[in-house]
């Protein structure tokens, strides 16, 4: 069927979008940059999301590099949701600390339409494109405090080892081109060839685990989760995580590679391990999100050993949402420099901003599994979907470990809503409403979507990714 290149829209749009914060930045006083690139962002994020309507899921693939079926579609939708949180969130930190640049928010807007890319992928090459164009924009927004030491290690440490793991992937790349012919996702392997094949494709599948912050490549994430701002930590627990995992599943299902399932189940058990136990221990929340992350990589790991990865994308979105919602409204009343970002430093600041804290804890439900939010919805079905594959000692043993992460989620959210003492200032109350309004208007979103999931799960089967 002839492709359709209306299916790139979403996509042009929120390039479009970026190119034009990054060109009008220069023309927009400093005192007004936090005010106006955000809703130029927003903008093109709400017209990238209202294009999905146009889109055509039986367009075929476009030069066999990308496709858009409806499983993609709603992962697209749950990526510009998650951006907008990271806009948001950006908006109030930025204006906060009273930054004078306004290149967050085209860096936002690239790193997103790389994970898009990456989304959309059913070849190496544009995959490959895709990553690079999600990684290096986060290598900025990262480091966005120059003069603060946490971000200066933690961009070194990211770009060094994204880049060891980019060379990994094209490596990869080049051993499963070497056994098929091809780049593509469906390519056939060449008799004689099949341990070249398997080579490559493990290789591939460490770099994309590498980006999703699953173990044992999780070495990164705590240290760049510290040292980034509240809100870019939220932004890269989520978008990046799903561009990673979108393109390890589709990768997983057209590779055929069943053979691979000890390792998938090492990578899930080791990843759960860590994150539950980590998490606990940790008293920054930006630490406490990024065992989550790991952890959380485990359990959707555990997604590809069924042959209808439905449930694993599913639990995928419903932990974006979450994770981006609760850091974004965090950021909120986090302080300046985000020095207060212990869980002694944000008690009961719910209770002073009750918007941010009751969707915050909404989200936090949702990421500890609790109902009825979509969180519960999508563990339970995780866990029984790999009970019907005949792993019950790895689905009780992931039911235990989830039982026990409740615990770091529960402690944040009791947190925000716990007695406090004297306010001492740090900001969060010097900003207009108009500057929380992207923020406000996100994360109501964001909780509304962890209820309507719940009562109306997505669960698509997706056999043609």
């Amino acid at each position: 069927m002839t492709a359709s290149f209306m299916n790139l829209l979403p996509i042009v749009i929120v390039a479009l979008g970026a190119m034009i914060c990054i060109a009008t930045e220069p023309f927009i006083a400093d005192k007004n940059k936090q005010k106006v690139i955000p809703w130029i962002a927003s903008t093109f994020l709400f017209l990238s999301a209202i294009s999905l309507h146009f889109v055509r899921l039986d367009a075929g693939s476009i030069f066999g590099l990308l496709e858009l079926d409806v499983i993609r579609l709603v992962l697209l939708g749950a990526v510009l949701l998650c951006a907008f949180l990271g806009i948001g969130g950006l908006q109030v930190t930025l204006a906060r600390e009273k930054f004078p640049a306004g290149e967050p928010y085209g860096l936002t807007l690239l790193a997103t339409v790389g994970v898009m890319i990456m989304v959309q992928s059913v070849d190496f090459l544009p995959l490959f494109i895709g990553m690079e164009l999600a990684a290096y924009p986060v290598y900025g927004l990262v480091g966005l405090r120059r003069k603060d030491r946490n971000a200066n290690e933690a961009t070194f440490k990211y770009f060094v080892t994204g880049a060891v793991f980019s060379v990994l992937f094209l490596y990869g790349m080049a051993l499963v081109y070497g056994a098929t012919g091809t780049t593509h996702f469906d390519g056939k392997v060449l008799a004689g060839r099949e341990s070249l094949y398997s080579l490559g494709v493990l290789i591939s599948a460490f770099a994309l685990l590498f980006k999703a912050g699953a173990a044992p490549v999780h070495f990164w994430v705590a240290d760049v989760y510290t040292g980034a701002s509240v809100a870019v930590t939220g932004f890269m627990a989520a978008v990046i995580k799903v561009g990673a995992l979108a393109a390890l599943g589709a990768l997983w299902m057209r590779s055929g590679f069943e053979k691979l399932a000890p390792v998938i189940i090492t990578v899930a058990i080791l990843s759960m391990v860590i994150g539950a136990f980590s998490g606990i221990v940790q008293k920054s929340i930006r630490r406490i999100f990024a065992f989550s992350a790991v952890m959380n990589a485990g359990f959707i790991v555990l997604g590809l050993l069924m042959k209808d990865l439905s449930t694993m994308y599913y639990f995928l979105i419903t932990y974006a949402i979450a994770s981006s919602g609760a850091l974004a409204a965090i950021s909120a009343f986090s302080g300046k420099g985000d020095a207060k970002e212990n869980l002694d430093d944000i008690r009961g600041r719910g209770r002073r901003h009750p918007l941010e804290g009751i969707a915050a804890v909404i989200c936090l439900a949702s990421l500890a599994g609790l109902p009825p939010l979509s969180g519960f919805l999508a563990k339970f079905a995780l866990f029984t979907g790999v009970v019907k594959t005949g792993y019950i000692a790895l689905a009780a043993f992931g039911f235990v470990l989830s039982i026990i992460a409740m615990y770091y989620y529960l402690r944040v959210a009791i947190a925000i809503f716990a007695p406090a003492g004297e306010c001492k200032c740090c900001g969060c109350n010097a900003l207009s409403d108009s500057t929380k309004f992207l923020l406000r208007f996100g994360i109501v979103i964001a909780a509304l979507s962890l209820i309507s999931l719940a009562v109306l799960p997505m669960l698509i089967p997706v056999t043609s990714m």
